[in-house]
């Protein structure tokens, strides 16, 4: 019998909730465990509970459940059969290390703006893609070849003034969808506590900003459309600055995906922006309101691929367009819109226990039409919390099965690309039912999830950057580049990395993970873009559950979202 690993949270366990931890091991029997402080020794011990094989991390393994977290401090560990794990933080230290994340999460968005010099004493850097060379746009970006065959947006091939938005992910391009539910996921957060955060809600403007700059204004054959994306010609080495990227600059032809998902974060700045500023609440509008009409009365146009930038290619459209009908059910209460949502043909509930993505967004018009505001009729308020309820009992389910206490378990095995996210968007179902049912075991799943990401899983890393002795430090990227050049940054904390993708679609995790179980599809490499990349949607939604959690075990203290911008 031999203990390999003992796996936990390694950012921390908050007073009053469960402490929960897996141990690798082929032990066929319960194993004495031992919680200690940093100081004083045991405080707690009791018995493993004997899981056997998780087949996602391929290994046998034990699980640990402390019920509540009693006591303080930092350096707490557990020990199995003198095999002890990672130091973690317990109780008021733990729930102010949750404040520290949500405002390190929330930063990242600032970190990856374009277009701007970002002012920041380690992670400063000159405005990229203002048009100063080496620089090659982005004030006048025109289409992708010159003889633009797609004649129905011949309009393209002149420049467009594409400059701001935020840069995706390790790369320099910039993409509607993207940035869409990025804004939706931090008005979200603001239209859940009403904070009036002035950074959260001036990051949600910049993204903004960038979407009515791609939306082709009165008089183009597709006017009320939005740009799908602007980004390089071709892919580029690493390390690189934005300001110092040489490639020519390409805009993608608009799409019907992107222009619904202007439609419904500009719904939804409408309804956030009118007690802050109503003549922008106002221009938010009317930018949904083109934007609904041009998708709904234009031929569906899906994103074509292109080299230079990721595609972002999105076939099913009827999603965004539910999301967008919602959003501006919300705010204006038009037949139009619900009518839209009753004859969609989508089932609620089906996508919510799968989670959301920026191909997949039903689950974010259901976490609005539950928060039940504005225009939204009791009956479509009632059905969204209860699917909400359903999905989350699904969700503990899975947690409960699951050797290392995830929610994310694919029927076919095999983790999908930004693995991480799937994490991430069940913990804010978990989170949402607990607001709107009440049901404190909705709030410790939200927590497991988190758990997961932290260090609780089959690499026994935390998939955060800078939070955990052991946690992930060479996340693919241009810029925090340190580990391929020293003279590039370390990566910020607070960042989430994609995680375990089975595809191994790069040549790094192919050759170091071809016969690694699921959950084991993981390398902190910054070569590994299918497996450590960052993107601005995975660390939006991690802003949002670390400030929901954060809220909910330090109530007392404000949140210091990071930088002011």
């Amino acid at each position: 019998m031999t203990v390999r690993a003992v796996r936990v949270n390694q950012l921390g366990y908050p007073a009053g909730w469960p402490l929960r931890a897996t141990v690798a091991t082929d032990a066929t029997t319960p194993l004495r465990w031992h919680l200690r402080d940093a100081t004083s020794g045991t405080a707690v011990a009791g018995e493993t509970t004997v899981h056997g094989l998780d087949r996602a991390a391929g290994e046998s393994v034990h699980t640990i459940t402390v019920p509540t977290v009693a006591g303080e401090g930092d350096g707490w560990t557990l020990v199995v059969e003198g095999v002890e794990s990672p130091p973690f933080a317990v109780g008021a230290h733990a729930a102010a290390r949750y404040r520290d994340l949500a405002g390190d999460a929330a930063r990242f968005l600032y970190l990856q703006r374009s277009g701007t010099t970002i002012d920041d004493a380690e992670y400063g850097r000159p405005a990229g893609h203002v048009d100063a060379p080496p620089n090659r746009g982005d004030s006048a970006v025109a289409c992708r070849r010159p003889d633009c065959p797609r004649r129905r947006w011949l309009f393209g091939c002149r420049g467009h003034d594409l400059r701001g938005g935020w840069y995706d992910a390790g790369d320099h391009g910039k993409y509607a969808v993207t940035t869409a539910v990025s804004i939706w996921l931090l008005q979200h957060a603001e239209e859940r506590t009403r904070s009036g955060d002035p950074a959260l809600l001036d990051e949600a403007r910049w993204g903004l900003e960038f979407l009515f700059a791609a939306q082709l204004p009165t008089g183009d054959p597709q006017a009320g459309m939005v740009f799908h994306a602007v980004h390089d010609v071709r892919w580029t080495g690493l390390p690189l600055r934005p300001d110092q990227d040489p490639e020519p600059r390409t805009v993608r032809a608009p799409s019907t995906a992107a222009t619904y998902g202007l439609a419904a974060v500009a719904a939804q700045a409408a309804r956030v922006w009118e007690v802050h500023d109503p003549v922008f609440a106002a221009r938010c509008t009317t930018a949904a309101d083109r934007a609904w009409t041009a998708a709904s009365s234009l031929p569906v146009v899906y994103a074509d691929v292109a080299e230079g930038g990721g595609p972002y290619d999105d076939t099913d459209v009827r999603d965004e367009r539910y999301w967008a009908a919602a959003e501006l059910a919300v705010l204006t209460g038009a037949e139009e819109y619900r009518y839209a949502m009753v004859h969609s043909g989508l089932d609620p509930l089906a996508a919510l226990r799968e989670g959301f993505d920026w191909r997949s967004v039903l689950p974010l018009a259901q976490l609005t039409l539950a928060l039940g505001t504005g225009w939204v009729a009791a009956s479509a308020a009632t059905a969204a919390r209860a699917a909400l309820a359903a999905a989350a009992e699904t969700l503990l389910a899975t947690i409960d099965a699951e050797g290392h206490g995830t929610p994310y378990a694919p029927p076919d095995g095999r983790y999908c690309w930004g693995s991480n996210s799937r994490v991430l968007a069940h913990a804010l179902t978990l989170g949402a039912a607990a607001d709107h049912t009440g049901d404190r075991r909705y709030f410790a799943g939200e927590l497991a999830c988190l758990d997961h990401l932290l260090g609780r899983n089959a690499s026994g890393v935390s998939q955060v950057t800078g939070y955990g002795v052991r946690a992930a430090s060479r996340p693919h990227h241009r810029f925090f580049a340190h580990s391929v050049d020293p003279s590039y940054p370390q990566p910020p904390p607070g960042v989430v990395v994609g995680g375990p993708n089975s595809g191994l679609d790069d040549p790094v995790a192919a050759a170091a993970l071809s016969t690694a179980p699921p959950q084991r599809c993981w390398i902190d490499d910054v070569g590994s873009w299918a497996t450590n990349e960052v993107t601005i949607g995975w660390n939006a939604a991690l802003t949002v559950v670390a400030r929901h959690v954060a809220a909910r075990v330090a109530p007392a203290r404000s949140l210091d979202i990071g930088r002011a911008a």
